[in-house]
Parts: structure tokens; C-alpha cells; sequence
């Protein structure tokens, strides 16, 4: 590199800094955001299904009990000479069964994912706690550079644009020598 930038605007400077600032408070807004729906998600597993099915083993528990009773009261109701088989009380019984071990897997996947969703929110949070402090850390610098680079810019041009409409061209190195050169060019 030879040093020298090619600007050919500084308002493109300008706009990028405050392009930059919007992105920044976008980017917190953002943080906040998913930390918010994530702790959402957090909580629906952890309280919500945590506590749903294991009540939903109870309920289950006490449906097979109740079926199991009405079961052995059509058993004990039939004589043999009936051709009553008790075909209801059975089914009955045996969706309260199905319904009982179903709960009772649910019970054991929460437990499963109770533990695997708090590792990867923790890893979340510490990503988000990374990127925050990028935020408070590296755009107030990048926003702070970027001022100064418009300030310069801006200077350098008023300092152009004062040695092309004063009749000396002593303020700006350079210039002087330009004129000097074209001013011998003439005679």
C-alpha cells in the first residue's frame, strides 16, 4: 500500500457511521430479543412441562386404578351363564394403561431435555454475553474512528477549498509549489 486513500465521498463515510450506530442499537434490540424468547422456551420446558406430566401421570395413575375397579365389578357381576365379557371395562382399562405409560415417557423426555436445554441456554447466554460486549466494546470504537475519519476529511477539504479561493496558497503545503509552477509556465 502507498498510504493514500481514494475517498470519493465523505457523506458514504458519514452514512456508514450512522449505518453503523442504527446496526448497533438494531443489534442490542436483537440481544434483548432472543434472550427474552429463549428464557420463554427455557421455562415452558423447565416449569411448564415439568410440572404438566408428572400431574398427568397422577391423573393417569387414578384413571387405571378407577378402570381396574370397574373392570373387576363387571367380572364379579357376570355369572357364568352370561355372555357378558366385559369388552368395555377392558378397553377402558387398557387405554388408561397406554395413557399411564405415555405420561410416563413424557416424564423421563423432559427430564432429558430439561438438562440438555439448560446447557445449550447457557451456551446461548454466553454467545450473547460475547456479543454484547462486542457491542459495548468494538462499535464505539468503530463509530468513534469513523467520526474521526469525517472530521479529517472534512478538514482537508476546507483546508482544499480555502487554498483554491485565497490568492495565496501558503496554508496548504503543496499548492504554493503548483502555483509557483504554473505562474513560471506563463512567462
Amino acid at each position: 500500500m502507498n498510504g493514500r486513500a481514494k475517498v470519493t465521498s465523505i457523506d458514504a463515510v458519514k452514512h456508514f457511521r450512522l449505518a453503523m450506530q442504527q446496526f448497533d442499537a438494531e443489534a442490542r434490540d436483537a440481544v434483548v430479543q432472543l434472550i427474552l424468547e429463549m428464557r420463554k422456551a427455557v421455562d415452558w420446558v423447565e416449569i411448564d412441562r415439568a410440572r404438566y406430566w408428572p400431574h398427568e401421570v397422577r391423573k393417569s395413575s387414578n384413571a387405571v386404578a378407577e378402570a381396574r375397579i370397574n373392570l373387576e365389578r363387571c367380572q364379579m357381576s357376570v355369572t357364568p351363564d352370561d355372555k357378558r365379557s366385559c369388552y368395555d371395562e377392558k378397553k377402558a382399562l387398557e387405554k388408561a394403561k397406554a395413557r399411564l405409560r405415555t405420561a410416563q415417557e413424557k416424564v423421563r423426555i423432559v427430564k432429558h431435555w430439561r438438562m440438555k436445554v439448560k446447557h445449550e441456554s447457557e451456551e446461548f447466554e454466553t454467545q450473547m454475553a460475547k456479543l454484547n460486549n462486542m457491542l459495548d466494546t468494538e462499535m464505539p470504537r468503530a463509530v468513534a474512528a469513523l467520526q474521526r475519519m469525517t472530521k479529517a476529511l472534512d478538514q482537508y477539504t476546507q483546508q482544499g477549498a480555502l487554498a483554491q479561493n485565497s490568492p495565496e496558497a501558503t496554508s496548504v503545503p503543496g499548492l504554493t509549489q503548483q502555483k509557483e509552477t504554473s505562474e513560471e509556465a506563463e512567462e
